[in-house]
């Protein structure tokens, strides 16, 4: 029973302090960015920098979504390890009882065989009594052995009622960690909910904060890069499939140009990695986005240099940068390094 509620203990400790962390981190770095609005406005017409930039808050919330994943995947591997000590325990349950009746067995065939030679003996008894032959003395001497002999019987039952009570007691015990393991089983059930309405509350304010640094979808009318590799043309990066990328040539400073029909204002841009695999994806990291204005003058962004994360998955290799401020007549992205620009996706959005 013990061995059981320890090893329970041990699932479910890792579990519920990694999911209330989770939860707290939530709270702080989510909840609080996105109806801090009124300050972040304050701080930007001060000229100063908001307190939580838009890019942070997706990639702060991205990161809890990812956690809560891994905090689920531990909470269903708890629950099959409960599992498989809950069968053992039922496995012990049945060898317990097994023992019982075995137990029960023996101590019937005890009681019948000491009642049979209780008989025995008496007829015995009866039958010197009335031999006539048979002196005292030696039927004193068979008195004495019988009561030696039921002296052992009556021991010998005391030890098969004391046998029978450890194996009820053992069996109380087995009873007692099935309930323990039910309980636990039950609190690591009541975690995983926990953990996936955390979840679902990460995307809400994933989704509540995408919806918030996003405005209206500017489409490129035109693109262009520096060069290209094999059929990876550059319209490949706005054509909305996922499953395909732009791909430059090998070189040092490639590029790519996102134009717009006409000069307009410039808010968040979405950028989707070409690459999903490591270490390919970290051709990307430090790219930089400027905007560009119609006499060849390029404008810096707030937030304007894509930092490749850990993460060989979509969600992982989005990037959002910020250009609010600046109006131009299209973005440009440029790669300060000898190597490949690839993008699987750009959207750049206004204010």
């Amino acid at each position: 029973s013990s061995g059981i509620n320890a090893e329970y203990g041990e699932l479910t400790d890792v579990l519920f302090s990694e999911m209330f962390l989770v939860i707290l981190i939530l709270l702080a770095a989510c909840n609080e960015p996105v109806s801090g609005n009124l300050a972040k406005e304050e701080a930007l017409q001060a000229g100063g920098n908001p307190p939580y930039s838009k890019n942070s808050i997706l990639n702060a919330c991205q990161t809890l979504k990812e956690d809560a994943q891994v905090i689920r995947h531990e909470g269903y591997s708890a629950i099959d390890k409960a599992d498989m000590i809950r069968e053992q325990a039922y496995r012990v349950k049945d060898e317990a009882y097994e023992i019982r009746d075995d137990a029960y067995e023996i101590r019937e065939s005890a009681l019948e065989a000491r009642s049979t030679l209780e008989g025995t003996l008496v007829e015995t008894l009866e039958l010197m009594k009335n031999q006539a032959t048979v002196n005292n003395l030696y039927i004193q001497e068979v008195r004495t052995s019988l009561s030696s002999l039921m002296t052992r019987m009556d021991r010998l039952e005391q030890d098969i009622q004391q046998g029978m009570e450890d194996i009820e007691n053992g069996l109380e015990g087995v009873e007692q960690g099935l309930e323990g393991v039910e309980q636990g089983l039950e609190g690591v059930e009541q975690g995983l909910e926990d953990v996936e309405q955390g979840q679902g509350k990460i995307k809400e304010i994933l989704g509540m904060t995408e919806a918030h640094v996003r405005g209206e979808l500017i489409p490129a009318t035109r693109v262009e890069q520096s060069t290209t590799h094999s059929t990876n043309s550059p319209e490949r990066a706005v054509d909305g499939d996922l499953n395909t990328q732009s791909h430059t040539g090998l070189m040092l400073g490639p590029w790519f140009r996102y134009y717009f029909s006409e000069p307009r204002a410039v808010g968040q841009i979405k950028v989707v990695n070409g690459k999903l695999n490591h270490p390919y994806t970290n051709r990307l990291n430090g790219a930089k986005v400027f905007v560009m204005s119609g006499d060849g003058n390029k404008k810096s962004c707030r937030v304007n240099t894509i930092a490749v994360r850990e993460g060989e998955f979509l969600e992982a290799q989005t990037y959002y940068l910020d250009c609010t401020g600046n109006t131009g007549i299209g973005v440009e992205f440029v790669l300060g390094k000898t190597d490949y620009l690839e993008f699987r996706e750009i959207e750049v959005f206004a204010p």
